[in-house]
């Protein structure tokens, strides 16, 4: 992951995130806040490179990048999964920080639309206008709950049945090699018939 060609991390920032670089010594307090700062340009910078992007970028480019949707847009035949999983946690990323997750955690309606919710139907209504459509209405429903993976840590360690929803978030988390999980179940399903 570190060895990438720079983009909008360098090498370094990279290493430095993950832990693979420390800042000792003297000067060790400025050098991670001149580190945070460069990250903070470079990602601002980049956001705004996103305006030129979908702008500009040439349709070949963006199919060269992308790969294809299917007229229905239900299958895409990107083969690099990074890539997908880049796209994803993007996308996580963009909106965790405007917000999404802000009325997630209140039970009342809110009196107005929270700044995520609006940035994701204004991007809606830009992308379609991109291909000639007027996006009329854009309705996004999310059900939640707060499941904290200290909570599944704690019950699967209590010997506690776990429903499939605290399995899904066990399994999300960094600690299960799905891998593993996966040959165990299969094995579980197949090997004993």
């Amino acid at each position: 992951m570190a060895g990438r060609k720079n983009a909008m991390l360098t090498t370094e920032d990279r290493r430095w995130l993950t832990g693979e670089k420390t800042y000792e010594g003297e000067h060790a307090k400025q050098q991670r806040y001149q580190r945070r700062r460069d990250i903070r340009e470079r990602v601002y910078n980049s956001v705004l490179d996103f305006t030129i992007l979908f702008q500009q970028l040439e349709e070949t480019e963006r199919e060269k990048l992308f790969g294809h949707l299917s007229d229905d847009g239900t299958q895409w035949d990107i083969e690099d999964e990074a890539f997908e999983v880049g796209i994803r946690d993007a996308l996580a990323f963009l909106l965790y920080n405007i917000g999404v997750t802000k009325p997630l955690s209140t039970d009342e309606a809110a009196s107005s639309t929270p700044v995520a919710e609006q940035l994701i139907t204004d991007a809606i209504y830009h992308a379609g206008r991109r291909d000639d459509y007027l996006v009329e209405t854009v309705e996004l429903d999310i059900t939640a709950t707060h499941l904290p993976l200290s909570n599944v840590l704690d019950d699967l360690e209590a010997g506690t049945t776990l429903s499939p929803a605290r399995l899904r978030v066990l399994m999300e988390s960094d600690r299960v090699d799905t891998a593993e999980i996966q040959e165990c179940v299969r094995s579980m399903i197949f090997e004993n018939d």
